[in-house]
């Protein structure tokens, strides 16, 4: 398994391309929303935390052609950020989990705040993840909820959705545990996405506190 891929949880800032919902926008120059960006805290990382180290912490512009969503000529820009982290057991030589934050900005159109991934559950934040990209640990399939729990992030008590799934690693089949949540901070969408394999239960713990270590940078900071 490619370690390095990481989750590509950029499906969840290309649902703005497709949801068609931005609606009718006057004007030519282009519109420009930039989110601030989301990380994970610095002392929940490394040894003396949950073990997860940063992977990766990215800008990535989503531009939109009016005429895809029914607007026009008139371009809209989207920055959002994306922080991708991972966990390796050195004495089993495999990841052991995954774990990515991703800031999205709310959307102002004629007046009406908008973006899709306000208006989508946990479940439909998944399957857009698992339907358009691969994630760490390969084509997931048989998905389906398992439970719930109640966490604190940013200070809001928000509520994770827990799937069950399987992928074929070397081979052989294995069960993957998978961890959603989402809150409204500041004018961004904040969304969080854990995993790890169902066999290593301790693990879940982790993804906890990896979820109440989310920082994110609002405007009036």
């Amino acid at each position: 398994m490619d370690t390095r891929r990481g989750m590509a949880v950029v499906a969840i800032a290309a649902v703005l391309v497709t949801s068609g919902c931005l609606g009718f926008v006057m004007g030519e120059e282009p519109l420009e929303y930039s989110a601030n960006k989301a990380t994970v805290a610095d002392g929940a990382l490394g040894d003396s935390g949950t073990g997860y180290t940063e992977s990766s912490v990215e800008n990535q512009t989503i531009e939109i052609n009016g005429t895809e969503v029914g607007i026009g000529d008139r371009t809209i820009i989207v920055d959002n950020w994306i922080a991708q982290y991972e966990k390796q057991d050195d004495f089993i030589d495999q990841q052991v989990g995954l774990f990515a934050v991703v800031s999205t900005h709310e959307v102002d159109v004629i007046g009406q705040p908008q973006n899709p991934v306000g208006n989508m559950s946990n479940s439909d934040l998944i399957d857009q993840v698992l339907g358009q990209y691969q994630t760490g640990y390969g084509d997931i399939s048989n998905v389906r909820q398992t439970g719930t729990e109640q966490v604190t992030m940013l200070g809001q008590q928000t509520e994770v959705t827990i799937f069950t799934g399987e992928t074929t690693l070397e081979g052989q089949t294995v069960e993957i545990s998978l961890y959603v949540t989402k809150v409204k901070h500041g004018e961004d969408y904040v969304v969080a996405i854990g995993g790890h394999p169902t066999k290593l239960p301790n693990e879940e713990a982790d993804i906890y506190t990896m979820i109440q270590n989310v920082r994110h940078d609002t405007d009036e900071e």
